[in-house]
């Protein structure tokens, strides 16, 4: 179609992602939590998590790997410990349940873990860390999701991407949220280059028959960072979490050749006035953050930033601004809007 792409509103966007899950059988609750993540990332300039993943969530609907009706349910329960069966629910909708429990067990407890299985993909997980940094908890949540990256030494994939975030309230834009995965970028950047057609830089990732490969369209597998750092953190990552939750994801893949669009999580939110008054946790985390900042800079370099804060900064502009939605993305929204009547923002 190529039709334009309006710069729509926070509000807007967040409305519009909603009637479309709506549409397709979620209450206005969960299509809602939905909606946040996904304009959460749109909003931090991380679009490759954010509204472009609705017709792949849509397709998930459509084989019934995500199921609108599912309720997470709570299938262990001890002190500061609970594990989740999302039961195929939406990554989001599991993880606001994890999220919540998490939280409630830290002010009750003083920290809070919560490990999720059986549920879809998740979204940005540093949403979710950022929230419960934004309460005044520090957090880290980490997941792990089907074989997209190599584990070291291999030449398919045998290991998730599997994304971390851990974040801690402070720094000039209220949290400090390290965001990344495992990956040299994420599977969501690697869909995006193939989307346009680009040429990858050298390292992201292998063809099909394993050879290094610098053309997003025969890119058939990521790489690992830091490489057996990388994939040994992935491996430790599905253990903590869908082996702890009782769901394993890659042993059914990668032995019994199963597919699917599994992900589990794990999350430790932590109650920092429990170990630290919270004026003193918050000057030494001035002082340490402006002692980051002013150290030295390299020729060329502007500024020294934090990890989160140029994100912090897009999502700023975008509530004031507008969020911005490529032509081809805003393309596939409208024949979604389209195909179950939903209309436009």
């Amino acid at each position: 179609m190529g039709v334009p792409a309006p710069v729509i509103s926070e509000t807007a966007l967040h409305d519009f992602v909603t009637r479309l899950f709506m549409a397709r059988g979620m209450g206005a609750a969960d299509a809602g939590k939905i909606a946040s993540v996904l304009v959460w990332a749109d909003m931090r300039g991380s679009d490759t998590h954010g509204v472009s993943r609705i017709p792949h969530y849509f397709g998930m609907i459509d084989k019934g790997a995500m199921k609108p009706g599912a309720e997470p349910r709570i299938q262990a329960d001890f002190g500061a410990m609970f594990s989740v069966d999302a039961q195929g629910a939406a990554g989001p909708v599991a993880m606001a349940a994890v999220l919540e429990g998490a939280q409630h067990r830290a002010r009750q407890f003083g920290i809070g873990l919560g490990v999720m299985g059986r549920a879809t993909h998740a979204g940005a997980i540093g949403f979710y860390a950022e929230d419960a940094a934004r309460n005044g908890f520090a957090a880290i949540a980490f997941a792990a999701g089907p074989p997209l990256m190599a584990y070291e030494g291999a030449r398919i994939a045998g290991a998730s991407t599997a994304p971390l975030a851990i974040a801690v309230p402070g720094g000039p834009e209220g949290v400090v949220l390290l965001d990344m995965a495992a990956s040299q970028v994420s599977n969501g950047r690697l869909k995006k280059a193939r989307r346009n057609n680009e040429t990858l830089p050298e390292g992201w990732a292998l063809d099909a028959e394993g050879r290094p490969a610098t053309q997003a369209a025969k890119a058939a597998t990521l790489l690992p960072l830091g490489g057996p750092k990388g994939s040994g953190f992935a491996l430790m990552t599905e253990i903590l979490t869908s082996v702890l939750a009782g769901a394993p994801l890659l042993s059914p893949m990668l032995v019994q050749g199963k597919k699917g669009h599994g992900q589990s999580a794990t999350m430790i939110v932590i109650d920092i006035a429990r170990l630290r008054v919270m004026s003193d946790f918050t000057e030494d985390m001035n002082e340490l953050v402006s002692a980051i900042k002013g150290l030295p800079r390299v020729e060329g370099v502007d500024e020294i930033r934090l990890p989160g804060e140029r994100g912090a900064r897009a999502l700023k502009a975008a509530r004031t601004g507008g969020i911005k939605i490529g032509v081809k993305v805003w393309d596939e929204l409208i024949e979604v809007a389209q195909a179950h009547g939903v209309a436009l923002p």
